[in-house]
């Protein structure tokens, strides 16, 4: 499929090149043989798509976090689980930050309030190796995933895959591809895999996030991309 003709004008492409900069635009440009026009578009296409994919990921992070927050509430008997739990020394002090900071908010330390302040990548971390028999095992933290059937180590690896992702949509940079998947970084990670993880938690939200926050649309541009025929 051809890209369709442009709707700038020149004057406008000359002033394209001093804001958003042929730097920015490198990557695009590669892509569509130094072709301007072409490059913004898919530019476009990106911002687009990062767009979309904040709900999507918005879904993903809460649930993931929820689910998480519950298992351990449920094994530690005690919402405030992060008290006994063995976090090791950096997220510790990023507890006692979360906490303070709801303290100076609400005038007390609510533990839903302070989990809420807790990163994505404090949840990611609590999957990984480390934390393996302490958590995932010893506080049957994998109860949170009642639904996967993949072994610790993948749910880390693909979790940390969907906060690498997330992160470089925080900071504007490129996730399309002309390949029907989205950029991470360093690999490459289809749609459906970020529906994916919800799925392990409640099939139910999974098909919720997908009907009412646009994945079709996230879906039709990966294919609109790919159907250019060029290689981003």
């Amino acid at each position: 499929m051809p890209f369709p003709p442009s709707p700038y004008r020149e004057p406008f492409l000359v002033s394209i090149e001093r804001t958003v900069t042929r730097e920015r635009l490198s990557r695009y440009l590669g892509a569509t043989n130094q072709n301007l026009p072409n490059a913004l578009l898919l530019y476009e296409y990106n911002i687009a798509l990062s767009e979309i994919l904040y709900g999507l990921l918005h879904g993903v992070e809460v649930s993931i976090r929820n689910a998480m927050h519950y298992a351990l509430s449920a094994s530690y008997g005690a919402a405030d689980w992060y008290e006994r739990a063995p976090l090791s020394a950096y997220w510790r002090d990023r507890v006692s930050s979360a906490k303070e900071k709801v303290r100076s908010a609400t005038g007390a330390i609510l533990p839903g309030r302070v989990i809420a302040e807790m990163t994505f990548g404090f949840w990611v971390d609590l999957t990984g190796k480390a934390y393996n028999n302490t958590l995932w095992v010893g506080r049957k933290l994998n109860t949170a995933f009642p639904h996967a059937t993949q072994a610790r180590n993948l749910i880390h690896s693909h979790l940390k895959a969907v906060q690498r992702l997330r992160n470089r949509i925080s900071h504007h940079e490129r996730i399309l591809t002309s390949r029907r998947r989205l950029y991470t970084g360093d690999t490459f990670l289809s749609l459906i895999a970020v529906l994916q993880c919800v799925g392990w938690v409640c099939p139910e939200t999974a098909a919720w996030l997908a009907t009412r926050f646009r994945y079709t649309a996230a879906q039709n541009i990966l294919d609109d991309v790919a159907a250019f025929g060029v290689l981003l």
